[in-house]
């Protein structure tokens, strides 16, 4: 074999060797993520799994759909090691929420037979749990990116970009209007709570250093305050439809599963935030009582040992603020139902 064709193979060796030690990774990374979940956050592991038993390919009145592959749950991790898993399941379970709204549909289609499917029609399913969906087809919509300058400089908060600007004709919270900014939504809901639910995995490595807490603290401040964005975000969408686009208004206002749907994200968002918050005060009494340490909130962050982590408390008392603005407080009640 001369030089250059041992040169192409030994090349091709190492490519192969490469991608088969990485696709081993991937396999062992995927099998590590159900387990944490089946432990910590089984709620999460039973989304993870409809998600990846859904079929690809879907038949409604004679209309055939094949969707592309799922991507693995790995696939949102690049650090493979334990710490890493555990730092990235916020948005694993995110981003995987964002498949499983828009797959489940079909198979909530499918289940209700004889019903008419359009190739047009645009459905969301905005997932509970296991056993409850809120299947909601689509009204018409404008991209939100319409409501940009809608949203003071004060108020452009982390999210605002991309999520309404600049503008994405293929973006989903903008392409998709208020439907797309409720998928976002609902899956920073599941992201969160499944961070909020590892509390006993890093309990149980508090022994050898308590501000092991603060990671667990970083993995939810960086999603938590996305529930004040985008109820903001829904809101001033639905408020600017109200003045401007009327038949959009009046259709989303019309749309019953919609109004559920909204209403379960928010009172479940809603406890979420009362349960992080509870969390942070019993962090503070284990370190104190186990330690002599204080942890505690100063500044808009949350210290153990005079470590801290931001809890972007500036932004939260905005649009908290602006949330109670009597037209959003309109818009609020013209949504939620019961």
């Amino acid at each position: 074999m001369n030089s250059s064709l041992r040169s192409v193979f030994t090349i091709s060796i190492f490519f192969l060797s490469h991608f088969y030690c990485l696709g081993q990774k991937k396999e062992v990374t995927d099998r590590k993520i159900y387990e944490y979940l089946d432990q910590y956050s089984p709620e999460s592991s039973e989304m993870l799994r409809l998600l990846y038993s859904l079929p690809s390919k879907y038949e409604l009145n004679g209309v055939t759909m094949n969707l592309t592959k799922e991507q693995p749950p790995s696939s949102w991790v690049s650090d493979h090691s334990e710490k890493g898993i555990l730092k990235r399941l916020n948005t694993v379970v995110h981003e995987s929420m964002h498949g499983l709204t828009s797959r489940l549909p079909y198979t909530l289609l499918k289940e209700q037979g004889d019903v008419y499917y359009n190739f047009k029609d645009d459905y969301s399913a905005f997932y509970v749990n296991k056993d409850s969906s809120f299947l909601v087809k689509h009204s018409p919509v404008f991209s939100s990116n319409k409501i940009s300058n809608e949203i003071p400089k004060a108020l452009r908060t982390f999210r605002f970009r991309p999520y309404i600007a600049p503008r994405n004709k293929i973006l989903g919270s903008q392409a998709h209007g208020i439907y797309g900014l409720t998928d976002e939504w609902n899956a920073y809901y599941f992201g969160t709570k499944t961070a909020l639910n590892l509390f006993d995995y890093y309990k149980s490595k508090s022994d050898q250093n308590y501000e092991v807490y603060l990671e667990y603290v970083s993995n939810i401040a960086g999603t938590y305050y996305a529930y004040y964005e985008f109820k903001y975000f829904i809101l001033k969408y639905l408020e600017y439809a109200r003045s401007n686009e009327k038949e959009v208004y009046d259709g989303i206002i019309s749309n019953y599963e919609f109004r559920k749907a909204f209403t379960s994200i928010d009172d479940r968002f809603t406890d979420l935030l009362r349960e992080f918050d509870k969390r942070l005060d019993e962090i503070a009494t284990i370190t104190e009582q186990n330690t002599g340490s204080r942890a505690y909130i100063e500044d808009g962050y949350y210290f153990i040992n005079g470590n801290g982590v931001g809890l972007f408390t500036e932004e939260v008392e905005m649009l908290k603020t602006e949330l109670k603005n009597p037209s959003l407080k309109a818009m609020e009640l013209a949504l939620r139902v019961g």
